[in-house]
Formats: C-alpha cells, sequence, structure tokens
C-alpha cells in the first residue's frame, strides 16, 4: 500500500515537473512572439516615419506647393496672378475675371467667377433659376448665386472644386481646360435662359425655385 502511494507520489511530482517545463516553454514562446511583434511594430513606424518625411521633403519643395504651384502654372498660360485682400489668387483669361482659393495644405483648389448680376425685379428671376438648375446637371462647373438685399440684386456666379498637384500631366493645358469649362457653362446658361424664354413648358415650376448643388447666399448670412 505505501508502495503504491509512493508510486502515485512519484507519478504527480513528474507530471508537476512536466507541467512547469510546457509554461515556462509558453511563456518563452509567447515573450519571442511579443519580441517578433514589437520589432514589427516598430519597423512599421520607423517605414511610416521615413514616408512622412519624403511626403513633406516633396510637398515643402517650392514647385511642389500647390499654392505656388497655381501661380507658377498661371503665368506659364500666359496670365498675370496678383493675390487680393482675401489672399484670393486673381487673375484675367481672355479678358475675364477669376479667383483661385489655393492653399499649400491640400491639393485641392477651387477656380471661381461672377458671371454678372441681375435686379431682383426682374420677371424672369424664377427663370434664370430654373436655368440655373438645368446647367447644372449638364456641366462640370457649379453654378449659384448671391443676392444682395441693399442693391436688391442677384449675382451668379461658378465655383469649380479640382485637384491640382505637379504630377498631372501636363498641367498647362489641365488649367486651361477648366478655366474654358467656365466660358461654356456661361454661354449654356445663357441659351437655356433664352430656350426657357421661349418656351414656357420647358420650365420646371412657376414657383420658388430652389437651386441645386449650391446653395444660394445671402449678403446678411
Amino acid at each position: 500500500m505505501v508502495s503504491l502511494y509512493l508510486v502515485i507520489a512519484h507519478f504527480d511530482r513528474i507530471l508537476q515537473l512536466v507541467k512547469e517545463k510546457f509554461w515556462n516553454r509558453k511563456i518563452k514562446h509567447h515573450e519571442t512572439r511579443n519580441i517578433e511583434f514589437a520589432t514589427r511594430n516598430d519597423q512599421k513606424q520607423a517605414n511610416h516615419s521615413e514616408i512622412s518625411k519624403i511626403v513633406d521633403t516633396v510637398m515643402n519643395t517650392s514647385n511642389n506647393r500647390t499654392r505656388d504651384l497655381v501661380i507658377n502654372t498661371l503665368k506659364e498660360i500666359g496670365c498675370q496672378p496678383e493675390v487680393d485682400d482675401d489672399d484670393d489668387i486673381c487673375f484675367k483669361y481672355q479678358n475675364e475675371d477669376f479667383f483661385i482659393n489655393a492653399d499649400n495644405r491640400t491639393a485641392f483648389i477651387i477656380i471661381w467667377s461672377n458671371f454678372g448680376s441681375l435686379s431682383l425685379n426682374d420677371p424672369d428671376i424664377n427663370i434664370l433659376k430654373d436655368a440655373i438648375n438645368q446647367t447644372n446637371m449638364d456641366g462640370r462647373v457649379t453654378l449659384a448665386y448671391f443676392i444682395n438685399n441693399e442693391e436688391n440684386t442677384i449675382t451668379v456666379y461658378c465655383k469649380h472644386y479640382l485637384p491640382f498637384v505637379h504630377e498631372i500631366p501636363s498641367i498647362q493645358e489641365y488649367l486651361r481646360s477648366n478655366l474654358d469649362n467656365f466660358f461654356w457653362t456661361h454661354q449654356y446658361l445663357v441659351d437655356k435662359l433664352n430656350s426657357l424664354k421661349e418656351n414656357p413648358t420647358m420650365q420646371s415650376s412657376k414657383g420658388r425655385i430652389i437651386i441645386k448643388g449650391f446653395n444660394a447666399k445671402h449678403d446678411n448670412e
């Protein structure tokens, strides 16, 4: 009976040693995996940091900054850009005034231009708004309007939001093409307005027209 207890005790001791050895190996393996994981994370962070430095270096190069790139490209296509009091880049293209909002912190710019004004008492106001909506559905440049209650006028303007980076092929032609879209939009709006005047049945509604694409702006906003 004593021998049986000794055998059982010996077996328990062996089992305990096996368990301890197993857990020690498991802990070491876990620590090794943690070290490898940490090493991989450190490597990823190092790579990310290196990429960020490269991107920052490229973006901080004078010719690659969005605003500087816009100004240089405008000069290359024969324009004479200036900066107004609102820090917008203003210039003439084909004898029309244009403005560009450009920031070195983003790769996108906004080109905008005014198309003209109309009295709020003009009977064609709703037809104009309808023409703006229909033009917005067919064109790339977005039309909107600004209401000046003091002068009792409505001014139609347009904006175009687009990427502008050094990697764009033939960036001079790219800018010209986007500026030319403003003239196409203006002519399309005029044609659409005249068409709606001549054919009242083509008008969307006789009631209040809401501009799609851009909210109308009021001078008291």
